[in-house]
């Protein structure tokens, strides 16, 4: 036999064996791996499908008080110059505007505690991108109201709880209505209000005679705010619950134009928005 086909052959023969001894070794090492990206996999999917649950769960009541705090807050726009938000401190007394608008406020604020106290356990990370997006917005809510740093370069005392909240304070004013994992509705509300109106007066004060015409800096915050909600209620609300840059330029026009742009911005940046922020930075700059 020609001694080149002998060699090609030999050759061919230690190329195979070396091949299954190659195969042999390094199967269990890809099952191994292929296990563990498997096992990582269904980890996220079902973290995933968890957060999608939780959320679901007290989505449409979230947005629904959403969409009765933006009315209120747009009725305010309208009225404000009429005082019916303006009691003078007398809280323990019904008086339905400023009532029905704290209630309103801390309700919405109420839905997104429930829906982050069932995601503590959670891994986030795992967020579908629509489920993270709005996680994030639960973030920006939350320090509009209460990080001082949104009156940067201005003469605010921030050792004060004035026109913002400190936020573990704002934490239990928001916990004082939820009884058994359920937020109280307006009639719970109003019938049992007497028994904790001092834990909630912090939140009484901050909107009681609030208007566009005082040098106090809580409307401003109040106004931040709103534009975070209106991107938050066009983004995951249905369509008749949009507000529409014409209606966002008639706030401006009754309230004046948002003074605080740039801190609510370093704010909104601090949680990375993605498919939303584009939107919402139209809203803003429009007020």
């Amino acid at each position: 036999m020609d001694p080149k086909l002998i060699s090609v052959f030999f050759a061919g023969v230690i190329g195979l064996i070396s091949s299954l001894v190659t195969v042999y070794w390094l199967k269990p090492i890809i099952d191994k791996k292929f296990h563990l990206f498997q096992l990582e996999e269904n980890y996220k999917h079902e973290q995933a499908k968890k957060i999608r649950e939780t959320i679901g769960k007290y989505r449409s009541q979230l947005i629904n008080s959403g969409e009765l705090l933006n009315n209120r807050l747009q009725n305010f726009a309208r009225n404000y110059s009429k005082g019916w938000i303006e009691i003078d401190g007398d809280y323990e007394n019904f008086h339905h505007y400023i009532d029905t608008t704290v209630h309103r406020f801390l309700a919405f604020f109420a839905y997104i505690k429930l829906i982050e106290e069932n995601l503590e356990y959670l891994d986030t990370t795992n967020s579908e991108s629509k489920d993270l997006e709005m996680i994030r917005y639960f973030r920006i809510f939350i320090d509009i109201m209460t990080d001082v740093q949104l009156f940067e370069n201005s003469d605010y005392d921030s050792d004060y709880q004035t026109d913002h909240f400190f936020r573990n304070r704002f934490d239990q004013y928001v916990r004082s209505i939820i009884v058994k994992n359920k937020v109280l509705n307006f009639n719970q509300f109003e019938s049992s209000k007497i028994n904790f109106i001092k834990d909630i007066k912090p939140i009484y004060e901050f909107f009681d005679g609030i208007t566009k015409d005082e040098t106090r800096l809580r409307l401003e915050r109040l106004k931040c705010f709103h534009c975070v909600l209106i991107g938050f209620l066009n983004s995951y609300g249905y369509d008749f619950q949009n507000t529409d840059l014409n209606r966002v330029n008639d706030l401006k026009n009754r309230l004046g134009e948002v003074r605080f742009k740039k801190g609510t911005l370093e704010i909104i940046n601090k949680y990375k928005l993605k498919r939303t922020k584009n939107n919402l930075e139209m809203i803003l700059n429009k007020y």
